[in-house]
This record gives structure tokens, sequence and C-alpha cells, in this order.
């Protein structure tokens, strides 16, 4: 009489510094291989939430006005105001009134600074 035996499962627990590239490589060559997070990994994944819902970021968000992106928009380039404005035909002083929070950014001034600095025009509109 022939008996088949079923192949016990093996549980192993893999943790650390290289844990990641060791398991990449056992998928490899066994590709049958199932990967289950441990309880800890579990309990962090459900402790994460989206951050859109958070106190803090509301009131980050509420603090970033299109002049403080646009000044950010024009550093990230590390084009001077006097080079923005060369480059989007808006004078200095209403960067400077822009960027300060001074100076409403228009529809026109919007679509300027957005093709020159090669973002999205909804980043300088309220």
């Amino acid at each position: 009489m022939l008996v088949a035996e079923k192949t016990h499962h093996i549980n192993s627990y893999i943790y650390g510094r290289g844990a990641d590239y060791l398991i990449s490589i056992l998928k490899e060559h066994m590709p049958e291989l199932e990967v289950f997070p441990s309880e800890k990994e579990s309990k962090e994944e459900d402790e994460l939430s989206d951050v859109h819902g958070s106190g803090w970021y509301r009131e980050i968000t509420k603090s970033i006005t299109p002049g403080i992106i646009l000044k950010i928009r024009r550093e990230n380039k590390g084009w001077t105001q006097a080079e923005l404005s060369e480059r989007c035909g808006i004078a200095i002083p209403n960067i400077s009134l822009m960027e300060a929070g001074k100076r409403n950014i228009g529809i026109r001034s919007a679509r300027k600074l957005a093709d020159s600095l090669g973002c999205n025009v909804a980043d300088f509109i309220i």
C-alpha cells in the first residue's frame, strides 16, 4: 500500500537588518514561498491613518499661501526675483509683493509664473 504524506509547513521568522533582501532571495529560489507580516508589523499598519484628515495637516495647509508657494518654486530653481521677472515678464516689485502676500496673484500672472517655473497654474490660485 502506498502512503502519501503531506510536507509539513516550516515557520521561520526573519527580522532585522537585511531581512527584506534575504526574503527576496528566498522567493527567487522558492516561488511557492508565502510571506506573512509579523504581528508587530500588522499592528503598525493598522495604526496608520490618512494625513489629510489630521488637525496638524489642516493647520499647515492653511498657512501655505500662493505667495509662499511662489517663493519656494522660485528658490528651488535657484532664481532671484529679477531672474523670474525676466522669464515671466512680471515686474520685480510685483513678484516681491506676491511672495510677501501683499498682492494677490491673478489668473494671467499665475499662468505666466506657472509657464516660467514649469508648474501647475493651480499652485498660485486660492
